[in-house]
């Protein structure tokens, strides 16, 4: 039996690969339509060998769903990793996803994945460190490239010291004008800003933090707003783009941070 897949199937199936997969709900979000005609989509997708027909719950919530391997490796073009979605993982891949769509929707071209980037460096060679790899890097409307880091939980301040500075250096080899960390709850927050107190911004891209929760339910609150009130302009492409509310620059002897 052949299915035919529309420019939105492969659209989607393509993110999905690029993010790993996705529980129900955000594969919903992305299709902009119900959960009820997202299983409906994803069945069809499933009969057509482009996603796996194991249904997983790593996590309580909506069952996840997965490009299999040979599905992946044809929309991306390269060999990966076999992945299935695991509780450690679970709510990492989901916030960097539903982040992605808050900052380019489903534009293919303005988001550069982790997947994508882990394939150009390769693997790691026995011996070797493994290279500091971010969540994701996009571009704005203006064509300004940033690179994204998304914290859920609170690393020690040594730790989150050598992972800003790495995030950061790789950040200006890929000439990004930026990096946002986009952090959950307060103490992850703190760990951060604390850990990028002392980076050196004047000759490099400058920083910003930004608290995800805030970010996403605000764009969700945007594009659920038919009409906004006379005078206000909806910006699209998140906090590289504008002034956040929750978001204040401050520079002292070259060195900058977002509060």
């Amino acid at each position: 039996m052949s299915f035919r897949l529309s420019p939105r199937d492969m659209s989607g199936l393509t993110i999905l690969a690029e993010m790993y997969g996705a529980p129900m709900d955000v594969v919903a979000e992305m299709l902009g339509v119900s959960i009820n005609r997202a299983y409906r989509i994803t069945a069809k997708w499933t009969a057509a060998g482009m996603i796996s027909n194991r249904r997983m719950r790593p996590v309580p919530g909506p069952s996840w769903i997965f490009p299999t391997k040979s599905s992946a490796e044809a929309l991306l073009g390269r060999q990966v990793r076999y992945w299935v979605p695991t509780p450690k993982m679970a709510a990492h891949t989901k916030a960097v996803l539903q982040l992605r769509l808050a900052l380019t929707g489903t534009d293919l071209d303005r988001w550069v994945a982790e997947r994508l980037q882990r394939g150009e460096i390769g693997q790691t060679k026995p011996g070797e460190s493994r290279p500091h790899i971010h969540d994701g890097r996009y571009f704005t409307p203006a064509g300004d490239l940033w690179a994204v880091e998304v914290e859920l939980t609170a690393k020690s301040v040594a730790a989150a010291r050598n992972a800003v500075f790495q995030a950061h250096r790789l950040a200006k080899s890929a000439e990004c004008v930026g990096l946002a960390y986009y952090c959950r709850d307060e103490p992850v927050k703190k760990v951060i800003r604390t850990a990028a107190e002392h980076l050196d911004t004047t000759s490099g891209p400058r920083v910003r933090l930004v608290d995800l929760d805030e970010f996403l339910a605000q764009q969700k609150a945007d594009k659920s707003s038919p009409d906004p009130r006379p005078g206000l302009r909806v910006i699209a492409g998140g906090a590289a783009d504008h002034k956040n509310p929750q978001v204040t620059d401050r520079t002292e002897n070259g060195k900058a941070m977002s509060q």
